[in-house]
């Protein structure tokens, strides 16, 4: 008799990934908005009066301390969050950033404000961290980057949503203008409370955590199999053996800052670099401050920035669709070195036409930035946010990609609180400052960046695994072998073998216990 097929709000196989891609989107639906509503309300007199009018350093204080708050959430995660499920940690979070929403809409003061924005901003953190590490778990090797591409596309919704609610409150007068778009991030919030507890748990997450019963179940159901399903049982033996050699040869979570054994250290410098490289883009000062850079760099009224920002989120959503056919066709370098490539070039004419200063120009530097965000969202948006947990390896994978989450935020701290005074100070040269980064990018992703697009989480480790000699490879070779179809196929079959081998003998020495104990039960 076969085993009972199960199934999570009655959803199996595709369906059911696409479900907790979904329930995942959430989150990074109120990640965009919570970019986006702040960026309208910074050219707001009715909420600038409250805080007394605050010159553009305050102002971007304002904006920056959602980020202090979640890195402090990521930092949460990277200390304790392996103790709880990737479940409980969705659900956690977006509690934590109901409060800081209540707390942001009934402020009358500069100091709860700020309370509201890092506590809301904890609670993300906290999602953000835990998000792309239980998705990239439950995904298929194929789809992986392509479930991320669509949640992400919600990301940019998110943006959506808050520029034009903030372009629509602009006509009330009165506190409620900021009001409500302080209190709408609740709504999303609330979905994932609601949705989340219905969902499978993470198999590789219950397979560490020894619960091998769930995560069959878990496994089962995501792959619309059975637990004695052949390809469910070959994954689950490559989770488990993975699991056997980290366990055999990591030490503890200080190995985040060390490469014995696992390599961890080089693995979570890459995934801290790409979070590095992707904020320094200057993606960031679009996201959050677009109103003020289209009002104060370019030129335009106050009106038209609001407008002209929500344009421009619309046109991220559509280039964000582009992703979904190209991330897992293309690969995860090759997006990003062309994304870098079309980013530098964007900023460069930026310069080149806000620098000159004339009306035409000017808004031809906006339709330069609505290409900035074009070649944002195909070359590192649609691969960032999965990289880190394609890279890690499973015992590392919250915790390292907690550091890279730290990293993200660290650094839009650092560009979203740099910008106004930057743009007051050396105007056009801000533009130039990006184009810089973005071109220096290119060469450290082609010689540093492994690819990790279609590979088997478990297979990325063998990736960084000592060679036949006994030598530990160098990240240049990791970086070059990731590319060499033969030598990735290779590494898949190995994988595939040592699997069924580490099965093999474990059921061999099962066997022999029973053996041992049936015979001395009849000695007795």
């Amino acid at each position: 008799m076969a085993s009972p097929s199960p199934s999570f709000m009655g959803l199996r196989g595709q369906k059911l990934v696409y479900a907790v891609t979904f329930c995942c989107s959430i989150g990074f639906l109120l990640f965009g908005y919570d970019l986006g509503f702040m960026g309208g309300l910074t050219t707001d007199p009715a909420f600038l009066e409250v805080f007394d009018n605050p010159g553009s350093s305050l102002l971007a204080f304002l904006v920056a301390s959602y980020d202090v708050g979640c890195l402090l959430g990521a930092l949460f995660q990277f200390t304790l969050g392996d103790r709880f499920g990737r479940k409980p940690s969705n659900i956690a979070g977006a509690v934590v950033v109901s409060i800081g929403a209540i707390l942001q809409t009934t402020t009358f003061g500069l100091p709860q404000f700020l309370v509201g924005r890092i506590v809301a901003g904890f609670g993300l953190g906290t999602m953000t961290t835990v998000i792309p590490i239980y998705l990239s778990e439950c995904a298929t090797a194929q789809s992986r980057g392509r479930m991320m591409a669509m949640q992400l596309s919600n990301l940019i919704m998110g943006l959506i949503i808050a520029n034009w609610l903030d372009y629509g409150m602009a006509s009330y007068s009165g506190s409620v203008q900021w009001r409500l778009p302080c209190a709408f991030q609740i709504v999303f919030c609330m979905i994932t409370v609601i949705m989340m507890p219905f969902l499978p748990e993470s198999p590789r997450y219950l397979c560490a955590k020894g619960e091998i019963e769930q995560a069959k179940t878990s496994l089962s159901a995501l792959r619309a199999g059975y637990p004695d399903t052949p390809e469910v049982a070959e994954e689950l033996k490559e989770i488990q053996y993975a699991i056997a050699v980290e366990t055999e040869e990591a030490g503890s979570w200080s190995d985040v800052f060390k490469d014995n054994g696992i390599s961890g250290f080089t693995r979570v410098a890459l995934a801290f670099s790409a979070n590095f490289f992707q904020q320094l883009s200057g993606v960031n000062v679009m996201s959050s401050l677009g109103p003020y850079v289209f009002q104060d760099s370019i030129g335009m009224s106050r009106y038209d920035a609001l407008l002209v920002a929500g344009g421009l989120q619309v046109w991220y959503f559509l280039s964000s669709l582009v992703p979904w056919y190209a991330v897992d066709r293309v690969g995860r370098r090759k997006l990003f070195m062309i994304g870098s490539i079309g980013m530098g070039l964007c900023m460069t004419l930026s310069a080149i036409f806000v620098g000159i200063g004339t009306k035409g120009l000017g808004y031809a530097a906006a339709v330069v930035l609505y290409l900035f965000q074009s070649f944002f969202t195909l070359g590192w948006q649609s691969n960032m946010w999965i990289y880190p947990s394609e890279l890690l390896p499973l015992k590392l994978r919250l915790r390292g990609g907690a550091l890279a989450v730290v990293s993200q935020w660290l650094f839009t701290f650092l560009v979203v609180e740099i910008t106004p005074p930057m743009i007051t100070n050396i105007g056009y040269r801000s533009y130039i400052v990006f184009a810089v980064i973005n071109f220096a990018t290119v060469p450290l992703v082609y010689f540093c960046f492994p690819e990790t697009s279609k590979m088997p989480l478990e297979a990325v480790d063998l990736l960084f695994a000592d060679r036949e000699d006994g030598t530990r490879p160098s990240i240049f070779q990791v970086a070059r072998d990731s590319v060499n179809k033969q030598k990735v196929a290779e590494i898949e079959r190995q994988l595939q073998e040592r699997a069924r081998l580490r099965a093999d003998n474990e059921g061999i020495i099962e066997a022999s216990k029973e053996k041992a104990e049936h015979l001395e039960v009849s000695a007795v």
